[in-house]
């Protein structure tokens, strides 16, 4: 309650993840409840020791999350090995469903991380409350003003080599195309299916384990977490898959989805 009472009085925020083009977690955020943020999902994969947490998604429907490409990259073959948790605050915890399909982008570059976006489809039907509730889809062409802050959630590293079992969420602004693009010249293309989003004072971002979470405003889901240059580096943005950009896509496969 804290966070989202901070973001209506409208104060700064938090950054995302790392150009390593590995997964993450917020650093410099708070803990918020899941009633606070019900679209937070969680996608899981099996190990020899049970489920570990692998990736954060967002509820979008009763059938589907939406997450990033390289959360579900090579498990279009077996997709038995994911599942997904939602109605949370715990890492460990929450309701689980088993996975049916996962549909990354046809386009997906794991060398440019462009097309960063994918869709997996749970076998039942998720079940919506207090604690799990969808997010809205950012429709096309939809244009974010530079500095509109918005929420990034997850249960990612809290620093880049730490570690946390509770959901945590920062308040991040908007950053230009070009201003990103500046900041990652000699380390990766910024390109029109992305967007960015950074806060200082102190640096905030997602990090290890909170990409393909979801960043938010007023419960419209405009971002993906995808990567970034470190976590909570105040020289770089972080960079998150736009939703906007690729509403056409999403709402293609929820048609085959639902």
């Amino acid at each position: 309650m804290k966070l989202l009472k901070i973001l209506l009085l409208g104060l700064i925020f938090s950054i995302p993840r790392s150009l390593s083009k590995s997964l993450e977690r917020i650093v410099n955020g708070e803990l918020v409840d899941i009633t606070e943020v019900p679209y937070q999902a969680a996608l899981r994969r099996k190990t020899t020791s049970g489920w570990s947490h692998s990736c954060g998604a967002v509820v979008i429907s009763t059938k589907s999350v939406l997450t990033a490409a390289h959360c579900v990259i090579g498990y279009q073959t077996d997709p038995s090995s994911l599942i997904v948790a939602v109605g949370t605050s715990l890492r460990s915890e929450g309701i689980t469903y088993a996975v049916a399909s996962v549909y990354p982008h046809e386009g997906y570059s794991s060398v440019t991380v462009d097309n960063d976006i994918g869709l997996v489809a749970i076998t039942g039907t998720i079940k919506f409350g207090e604690t799990v509730m969808p997010a809205n889809i950012a429709p096309s062409l939809l244009q974010i003003p530079v500095g509109t802050q918005a929420i990034v959630s997850g249960f990612g590293r809290t620093e880049y080599d730490g570690q946390s079992s509770n959901l945590r969420a920062a308040l991040v602004s908007i950053v230009s195309q070009k201003e990103c693009a500046m900041s990652y010249l000699n380390l990766g293309v910024i390109t029109p299916g992305m967007i960015c989003a950074a806060a200082n004072n102190p640096p905030r971002d997602a990090c290890q384990g909170d990409s393909g979470g979801p960043l938010v405003v007023t419960n419209t889901v405009i971002g993906i977490v995808s990567w970034g240059e470190g976590c909570a580096n105040s020289s770089y943005p972080g960079v998150y898959t736009s939703v906007s950009y690729f509403s056409a896509w999403i709402h293609s496969y929820l048609d085959l989805i639902e």
